[in-house]
Order: C-alpha cells, then structure tokens, then sequence
C-alpha cells in the first residue's frame, strides 16, 4: 500500500514539472503600449508583403515588398531579421501575406520580433487605424528618383559646361 502511494505521488509530482517545462521556454515579452507609442519607440513602422524567406543560422531572413510606411523606409524593397523560432521570439512569416512591421535597426539590419506589434494586416486594422494613413511607397519612390534624376541632370550639364568651356579656352589660346 505505501508502495503505490509512493508511485502515484511520484506521478503526479512528474506531471506538475512537465505541465511548466513549456512556459519556460516560450517567449516573454511586457505587453506592447499603444500603436502610437511603439511607433515612437522603433526606427521603422511599415507594412507589406513577404516575398522570401530564408533561414540563416539562428535567425530568418525576411524579404519584403513595402507598400506602405509610417516612419522609417525609403525603398519599396527591404529585408527584416527575426529569431528563428517562436520560443525566441521569432515572428512565424509567411509568404505572400501582408504584414504591418515594428522592426528597430541593429547595425545597419531591421529586426522584429513577436515582442513588437509586428502582426498580420489582415488582424492589425484596428492598428492602422490609429497610426493613420502611411506614406505609399510608390510616393516615396517617385520622389526620391526625380530628386537623383535633377542632382544627376544638373551635375552633367554643369560638367559638360566645364569641358565645354576648357576645349574653348584651349582652342582659343592655340591661335
């Protein structure tokens, strides 16, 4: 009789230690603050669509085609860093989906993690929503190429001026 009540004792003790095993190794994060608030704490806020994964060592390489931003990007194109599993606090992409993305630069890499509101746009409305309207990247893009299509333009008539007027002058002195 004390020998089953030993095993039984013993069995319940293994199943209350296995029960915590998963919590202490999962992610743990403090609760995000606000849209607003994150936005204010992160070096880019932007949302897009997952064109790539690769894993790479202990993290995952993310490429994203950017649609929209609220701070922080300038290319329609840009890759994000993230740990490779959830229990790291890895965020799970996938490809084709659109995301809204909290990420902070590390030496010159953008990294996120689920400790971020980084989420599927799809359930992330409520976020936009307070953020407002982002800034399309078409937008950002078509402004930043007619700016290097000026800089450049300009650049080569004052160069082509410069030569222009030295083959003049050489001419001139030749005679």
């Amino acid at each position: 009789m004390k020998f089953i009540k030993i095993v039984i004792a013993t069995c319940l003790l293994a199943v209350s230690l296995l029960s915590l095993a998963p919590s202490t190794f999962a992610c743990s994060c403090l609760p995000p603050g606000t849209p607003s608030e994150e936005l204010a704490s992160h070096d880019a806020v932007f949302a897009g669509k997952v064109l790539n994964i690769k894993e790479k060592g202990e993290e995952i390489e993310v490429t994203i085609e950017v649609s929209e931003a609220w701070k922080g990007m300038t290319n329609k194109e840009t890759t994000v860093y993230t740990p490779s599993n959830s229990a790291a606090c890895g965020v799970n992409f996938e490809t084709n989906i659109e995301y809204i993305i909290y990420a902070n630069n590390d030496n010159g890499e953008l990294h996120t993690n689920l400790c971020s509101r980084t989420a599927e746009l799809a359930f992330a409305q409520e976020v936009v929503a307070e953020l407002g309207e982002g800034t399309p990247l078409t937008s950002l893009s078509a402004n930043y190429n007619e700016g290097n299509f000026t800089t450049n333009f300009g650049i080569s008539m004052l160069v082509l001026i410069g030569l222009g007027s030295f083959w003049f002058v050489s001419k001139r002195k030749k005679k």
